[in-house]
């Protein structure tokens, strides 16, 4: 009989939500590494924009999804919010 997901019949397992020790691990050294690296970014992002603005706003706009959190949406089950309304246009005898 298979198992339902999140269900291992451990009563002493981990517990959900909670990150297993090696990705809590793995986070703490990959940011010990940005740590150290948030000058060099920094100089990197200011050059960028020098250079080619358009790039520098894309590359930010990828940064800000790693500290902004998603918005959800608390009466549609946590399911991501749908920023554009859905348009319907009616086109003359279409």
């Amino acid at each position: 009989m298979a198992q339902k997901k999140g269900h291992t019949g451990n009563p002493n397992g981990r517990p959900k939500g909670i990150p297993n020790r090696t990705t809590t691990q793995a986070k703490q050294i990959l940011e010990q590494i940005m740590f150290g690296q948030l000058e060099n970014i920094d100089e990197a992002l200011n050059k960028l924009k020098a250079k080619d603005y358009s790039r520098y706003l894309d590359a930010c706009s990828k940064l800000f999804t790693y500290v902004l959190p998603k918005k959800t949406d608390i009466t549609s089950d946590d399911k991501p919010i749908s920023l554009l309304p859905e348009i319907n246009i009616k086109l003359n005898g279409h």
